[in-house]
């Protein structure tokens, strides 16, 4: 009951629906043993008995007893299918093993799918055992997994990759999950999840969904990508400019820019007032893109980064021409100038 891991809160919850009538009350001598990493146990002290669940292995430890065969043989079977078997023991007496499924969240596959064309690795790392581990890891469609971690290897991976050049987002929400959580380059806490989970984290998600990651990372992205679009137009946009005041001012100083002049204005006076009349009409024609953003595509950096410089930054160069030639010829028409 003083449990509140989630197997803890889940196994209270099933007894309260389905049996209800065979809670105890909470005797008053009861002494609550939280779950560590070190232990991979919990459970109470009552008076001279000591109550514990955990790891099979961490149990048998703990008693200096092995499961028996039918038990053993049900724990691995079920750990097959991605169940997680948790020993139950009454002092030096094991009662029998509690199997618990964790629930792959909806969607999880396509998400991580989504993440490998954007050329990023997913890793589960997990205190289960490996058969669990490897099961869940299939389910969930993970890139890679690491089973029987424990918190100090679970920073020590996150240290490694950061030392290979990568940058790493974590998610999580138990004690063991906090130190690493507090050295990725960015740590989602689960807001279902530990205090000190939650105090380690950059953020935290309020739904406690591992899907949240993803929006996380593509909004990251599409600032990026918006920020890099606008100034990569802005720079071409620019570079059209120069080509067309620059040799239409210059042209009768100088006669050797006369190569330079490609849009053949009507005037250095109507060069000068269509580039800046251009101005003003792109600067607010931005605004809404700056505002909404680049559309974010899935896929790898290197890739995106060519299609923005192909559409903003060619187009940034062959607007510009179109747009100062068609305002030359409207003042010219006009006789403005």
């Amino acid at each position: 009951m003083k449990d509140t891991t989630d197997e803890g809160r889940s196994l209270i919850e099933f007894l309260q629906e389905h049996h209800a009538k065979h809670i105890p009350e909470c005797p008053s001598n009861i002494q609550f043993i939280p779950f560590t990493a070190q232990t991979r146990m919990s459970g109470v002290d009552i008076g001279e008995e000591k109550l514990r669940k955990g790891a099979i292995d961490a149990v048998e430890k703990f008693t200096s007893l092995t499961l028996s065969y039918e038990l053993a043989h049900a724990t691995k079977t079920y750990a097959k299918q991605g169940g997680t078997p948790l020993a139950v023991c009454k002092s030096n007496r094991i009662l029998g093993v509690i199997l618990l499924k964790d629930v792959v969240k909806p969607g999880l596959g396509t998400l991580f799918e989504r993440f490998r064309s954007m050329g990023i690795t997913t890793i589960m790392m997990t205190g289960d055992n490996p058969i669990t581990a490897e099961a869940i890891a299939k389910e969930a469609g993970v890139d890679d997994f690491f089973a029987e971690v424990s918190p100090e290897q679970k920073l020590e991976t996150v240290r490694r990759m950061q030392a290979e050049g990568r940058t790493v987002a974590m998610t999580g929400d138990g004690v063991n999950d906090a130190p690493a959580l507090a050295h990725a380059n960015v740590g989602v806490a689960m807001n279902s999840g530990t205090q000190a989970a939650k105090e380690a984290g950059n953020m935290i998600d309020l739904d406690s969904h591992p899907t949240k990651l993803f929006e996380i990372i593509e909004i990251g992205k599409q600032m990026l990508m918006t920020r890099g679009s606008l100034t990569t137009f802005s720079v071409a946009n620019d570079v059209a400019k120069y080509f067309a005041i620059i040799p239409a001012i210059f042209t009768p100083f100088f006669p050797s820019l006369e190569a330079l002049n490609l849009m053949r204005l009507s005037s250095p006076e109507s060069a000068v007032l269509s580039a800046v009349i251009f101005n003003a009409l792109i600067i607010p024609a931005l605004i809404p893109l700056a505002f909404r953003g680049v559309k974010m595509i899935t896929n790898k950096a290197l890739i995106v980064l060519r299609r923005n410089l192909i559409i903003y930054g060619m187009g940034g160069v062959i607007l510009p021409f179109m747009a100062i030639k068609l305002i030359d010829l409207a003042i010219k028409t006009l006789g403005l100038l």
